[in-house]
């Protein structure tokens, strides 16, 4: 009789590779590499270690920001790491399989927060969907994936705003390595007849072509750079910035754990304070706390620390432990405006992605710097009065001068806060939607899509035509484009939440890292930047370049 021989277990680098390629599954990779689940009340603490109470860093969201700063901190440091996440893993194959991404988002989904605005008095009263990842990768795991860094005139305005070091050349590095990682290509939205169409139509009108928005020009036609790969695999945060690190004792990732407030002695963070089934825990970290729970829950977080502006505190009976007014201020987001046509027949089911082409036009606030952003989507399957097998133009203007606010509903940790980004809030931001709305009317009226789309447009529709006609329109045909940042914003002046080194102001240990700390909203998708504040953040931690 042969003798039977166990196969040899692959390496790390090839796992790696099947991970990110869907060929196994993550908690298939976990266990290949002999990670123990460990149970922590209800929570579960993935580690190649024994369990401790006390580590060097402890980081609080393993979303875009989180898994790409705790990987930095592992790579450039020999340091102990708990990466901690609310949500669960995001081993789902809606996650992994990019066609089923709208399955992400839906009410009550498992994976995402589905946080709503308070009505918005500018948009009819409507509440907006704020949609934010609940699950090891956040919302890079649960996102549409388009990969924009941003403009030279954004960072470089974030440095003559006070923020010195996040120039433009400053966060090349970290725009660099987390690009490498993720891989984003335009291969998936070229192919198809109709971006292919749309493309040449728009240029047919006078913009540009441009084959890569996050090169040296960003105006211009081109198609959307996704990180998925060419056989539709999601390139999440936790798959390609922190696997390769997963394995590590150094590393702990606790799942399933809602962090209620930072733990302080007097000013100095020590660590955090968990809720696991209603009993707390305390977990300690001999270094530093690093909250990278984005723009919403950061600024709840401190405020539920006694860290904030003591006129939002008192009335919930919380006391200041560091009295920080700009905690909850400056919110911001995109505001993106719809117009519709409708296909003259059904594309093929080899059209797999949605967000094909994308076209950056008008002068923005600084030279080089777009004013508006336009996504052309495909919409195999209509939602709410859209229509299905139809082409959606969406209008981002992308400097909006509106300030809304994140506040306490309560002191309760559980209460979703009330996030008010005061959309249109000021006359610019409308006159700017109205500009950039007539503009997109115009790009959907295109001689060259005349093949392709009915001849009536479908939204607003033909009956609009006067500005208070459209101003109507774009108050029924808008909503958020999850691009919220701002809400603990970097700085040096009285309302700043954080210094350029991402310290909190007025407490030790304690600093942050999301689109929270951006003072102002990049020229474009927010995913992309988020991840170089991650990776960021921990150069700076580190002293590193």
């Amino acid at each position: 009789m042969t003798k039977k021989t166990s196969s040899p277990q692959p390496g790390k680098e090839q796992l790696i590779r099947q991970l990110q390629t869907g060929r196994i599954s993550r908690r298939g990779f976990l266990t290949l590499l002999g990670l123990t689940a460990t149970t922590v009340g209800a929570q579960t603490l993935f580690s190649c270690s024994e369990p401790t109470s006390e580590y060097d860093y402890i980081i609080v969201g393993a979303g875009s920001a989180g898994c790409t700063l705790a990987a930095r901190l592992l790579a450039s440091s020999k340091a102990r790491i708990l990466l901690i996440e609310a949500g669960g893993s995001n081993d789902r194959e809606e996650v992994r399989d990019f066609t089923q991404a709208w399955k992400l988002t839906l009410p009550d989904s498992e994976v995402d927060w589905g946080y709503k605005s308070v009505p918005q008095r500018e948009l009819m009263d409507k509440p907006q969907s704020y949609s934010s990842g609940k699950v090891v990768g956040g919302s890079s795991s649960i996102n549409g994936m388009v990969w924009v860094h941003g403009n030279k005139g954004d960072f470089d305005g974030w440095a003559a705003a006070g923020c010195p070091g996040w120039d433009f050349n400053g966060v090349q590095p970290s725009f660099q390595h987390v690009r490498a990682a993720m891989q984003p290509t335009s291969a998936l939205t070229a192919r198809n007849a109709l971006s292919q169409a749309m493309v040449q139509a728009f240029a047919n009108l006078g913009h540009p072509s441009n084959p890569d928005y996050n090169g040296e020009q960003q105006l211009g036609v081109g198609y959307t750079q996704l990180n998925v790969t060419e056989d539709g695999r999601r390139l999440d945060a936790f798959s390609s910035l922190l696997a390769p690190s997963v394995g590590d004792p150094r590393l702990s990732i606790l799942m399933g754990a809602h962090v209620k407030r930072i733990a302080l002695r007097g000013t100095k963070a020590e660590g955090v304070v968990l809720d696991q089934n209603g009993v707390e825990q305390t977990l300690k970290a001999s270094r530093e706390v690093i909250v990278c729970a984005g723009t919403i829950q950061t600024p709840q977080l401190l405020m539920l620390s006694g860290i904030g502006d003591p006129a939002e505190l008192s009335p919930h009976g919380i006391p200041v432990v560091a009295a920080v007014p700009g905690v909850g201020k400056n919110l911001h987001d995109h505001l993106i405006s719809v117009a519709v046509g409708k296909l003259r027949q059904p594309e093929p089911t080899s059209h797999l992605t949605t967000m094909d082409v994308s076209v950056f036009f008008g002068a923005g606030p600084r030279p080089g710097m777009p004013k508006f952003q336009v996504q052309a989507y495909y919409m195999r399957y209509g939602w709410a009065s859209y229509p299905s097998e139809a082409v959606a133009l969406g209008l981002i203007p992308l400097h909006p001068t509106s300030r809304g606010s994140v506040k306490l509903r309560s002191a309760d940790f559980q209460d979703a806060p009330l996030i008010d980004p005061n959309f249109l809030g000021t006359p610019e931001d409308m006159a700017n939607q109205l500009e950039g709305y007539k503009a997109i009317r115009q790009l959907l009226g295109a001689p060259g899509l005349r093949d392709w789309l009915e001849d009536v447009e479908h939204t607003p529709g033909p009956e609009v035509s006067t500005d208070a006609q459209l101003q109507e329109a774009i108050r029924k045909f808008s909503e958020s484009d999850f691009h919220s940042v701002g809400t603990c914003r970097m700085g040096t002046d009285d309302l700043a939440v954080v210094d350029p080194l991402l310290r909190v102001k007025g407490v030790q240990g304690l600093r942050l890292a999301s689109g929270a700390i951006m003072p102002t909203v990049p020229s474009g998708n927010t995913n992309a930047a988020s991840m170089m504040v991650g990776d960021r953040a921990g150069r700076l931690l580190l002293e590193i370049d």
